[in-house]
């Protein structure tokens, strides 16, 4: 008797449940997809932006000399630029985000050959 009891009330519960479920009305439901619409173009803005890695010497053949804060090549005194990762489409190249592996670069995906990171796409941003 218990269990017949239990039964019943389980699936009125059920219905009940169904039942809200179905009273969502069309506007409830834009107003769930307008969210979503809002948080991919929230993330999308955000895969957009850059990430400041660290400064560079534009110069390939000092690549190695890197910095925290700008400034200036220690080798050829020329200004410091941006080392950052950003979108595949912007990119010039594929590097590791740590600072001290600055001179890891390469064209194509993969890992640092001293961190074993993975590589991300990056480039250098030119001062104005």
């Amino acid at each position: 008797m218990r269990i017949i009891l239990l039964s019943i009330m389980m699936t009125g519960l059920l219905v009940a449940c169904g039942s809200q479920k179905q009273a969502e009305t069309p506007s409830d439901m834009k107003d769930h997809s307008e969210m979503k619409q809002h948080d991919h173009a929230e993330h999308t803005d955000m895969a957009a932006a850059e990430k400041l890695i660290y400064y560079t010497c534009p110069m390939e053949s000092h690549k190695h000399i890197h910095s925290r804060e700008p400034g200036t090549c220690s080798e050829c005194n020329m200004t410091l630029v941006e080392g950052v990762i950003t979108s595949v489409d912007k990119m010039e190249y594929y590097g590791c985000p740590m600072e001290i592996h600055s001179h890891v670069r390469q064209d194509e995906p993969g890992r640092c050959a001293e961190c074993k990171m993975e590589l991300k796409p990056m480039r250098l941003k030119e001062s104005l």
